[in-house]
């Protein structure tokens, strides 16, 4: 197997993957997406004040979308797959 084989099969998985996550996003609340959106970029409590919702909303989608395998746990927060 060649370098380029390699690459064209990460490139094919990662689009897989991506098409999987996007269809699961799909069907999440509007809550939700905006929670999955922020999650990254600010921390808990800043979403929380940001989108007016509860500690364990967030919390919650969290360890839903890891179990899910579209988050991943880093340290307190959570960063997303891709």
């Amino acid at each position: 197997m060649t370098q380029e084989d390699i690459k064209r099969i990460r490139e094919m998985m990662e689009f897989f993957v991506k098409q999987n996550i996007l269809e699961r996003i799909q069907k999440l609340s509007q809550l939700e997406k905006n929670i999955y959106d922020l999650t990254g970029i600010k921390g808990q409590t800043e979403i929380v004040k940001t989108l007016k919702t509860a500690p364990n909303t967030v919390s919650n989608l969290w360890k839903k979308l890891e179990s899910e395998g579209i988050l991943i746990k880093e340290g307190k927060g959570y960063r997303k797959v891709l």
